[in-house]
């Protein structure tokens, strides 16, 4: 029988959360942030199915790939002049640091909107503060010269 270990391994997600209702309420403000990584322990409990050679290969071809794209983003951000002080190893998510941009592109919300226009999306900083019961201004927040990259996506400029 052959399985494959992608569609197997990506279709163990499980997550829940036991709390009272108004805790659960302010938790689902955070949605996929908090449910979004693969389990780990039924990924391993599913090795023995697979064939290990073929993984190994296709682990490296991954990485080896997903290096180039990270490579090169944090090639073209630099050049922007948008910092990054933590270069990804485990993700393709970026998180830059816009404070070095003049105003008003420093900010999280008008960069979204200046990238929207040449369609890259990003994710703005803000998102990614939790702000329960909206008891903050939302240009008072720590990630407002934050957003979030992605090079997960297919791209044709990378061999």
């Amino acid at each position: 029988m052959h399985i494959s270990y992608r569609r197997l391994l990506l279709g163990f997600r499980v997550c829940w959360i036991v709390a009272p209702k108004q805790i659960c309420n302010m938790l689902s403000s955070a949605g996929s942030f908090l449910d979004g990584g693969a389990n780990a322990p039924l990924q391993k409990l599913s090795l023995p199915l697979m064939d290990m050679t073929f993984i190994r290969q296709d682990t490296w071809a991954l990485q080896r790939h997903f290096k180039a794209k990270r490579d090169f983003l944090l090639r073209e951000l630099a050049g922007l002049g948008i910092t990054v002080k933590w270069e990804p190893s485990a993700t393709f998510y970026v998180w830059a640091d816009l404070s070095a941009l003049p105003p008003p592109l420093d900010d999280c919300l008008v960069f979204l909107e200046e990238c929207v226009k040449v369609n890259v999306i990003i994710v703005p900083g803000v998102f990614f503060d939790i702000n329960p019961r909206n008891m903050r201004n939302l240009h008072k927040s720590k990630c407002i010269n934050f957003v979030r990259f992605s090079y997960g996506p297919a791209s044709e400029f990378i061999i």
